[in-house]
C-alpha cells in the first residue's frame, strides 16, 4: 500500500459510526487515496479474509464483539469542479467526503440539485447506494457517473448513469 493508508489493530469502531457502537476490528486500513482504497480490498480477497468497506459510518451497527476481518475506512478527499457556459458545473467528489459539507457547498456556490438533500447523515461516496432523496430531490438525478472497483472483475470500472 502507499505511504497514505495506515494500518491499526483492534481500534473499536464504534469511533467510526454515527451510532457510537460497535467492538474492535482485527485490523482497520486507513486509506486516503482511491489506490490504497482498492488494494486493501484486494489484500483482503486474496488473504479470503472478510472485509468491511466504511466512510461515515452511519447506517451502520457493529456488534460489540467487533469485526473479523479488515475494515477499510474511506478517508478519501477532494472536490473539483468544472464550469461550461453549455452544461454547467460538473463537480468530481471523492467517495469519503462528507455528504452534508457537500450540499453546503453547492449552496454556497448556487449549484442545483441537491439543495434539498441537507442534513442527511454519511459519506458522498455512500449516496448512490443510498439512493439519498427528498423534498422531490434524488441524488440519482444528479449523478453522471460513479468509479466503483469491482471486486470479481478486479478493476476500476466507471459506471455511467443511463440515458434517458
Amino acid at each position: 500500500m502507499a505511504e497514505t493508508a495506515t494500518v491499526q489493530r483492534h481500534v473499536h469502531l464504534a469511533e467510526l459510526t454515527t451510532l457510537r457502537v460497535g467492538g474492535p476490528a482485527d485490523r482497520l486500513v486507513t486509506a486516503t487515496c482511491d489506490d490504497d482504497v482498492v488494494e486493501a480490498v484486494r489484500r483482503a480477497d486474496a488473504d479470503r479474509t472478510p472485509v468491511l468497506v466504511l466512510a461515515g459510518g452511519s447506517n451502520l451497527v457493529v456488534a460489540d464483539d467487533g469485526f473479523r476481518g479488515t475494515v477499510v475506512h474511506v478517508a478519501t478527499r477532494g472536490i473539483v469542479q468544472e464550469s461550461d457556459a453549455c452544461s454547467g458545473v460538473t463537480v468530481t467528489v471523492a467517495a469519503g467526503e462528507t455528504w452534508d459539507d457537500l450540499v453546503v457547498r453547492a449552496v454556497d456556490l448556487g449549484w442545483a440539485g441537491i439543495e434539498a438533500l441537507s442534513c442527511i447523515p454519511g459519506s458522498v461516496g455512500a449516496t448512490p447506494i443510498q439512493n439519498v432523496g427528498a423534498y422531490g430531490q434524488e441524488v440519482g438525478d444528479t449523478i453522471v457517473c460513479v468509479r466503483a472497483y469491482d471486486r470479481r472483475a478486479g478493476a476500476v470500472e466507471t459506471l455511467a448513469r443511463p440515458a434517458t
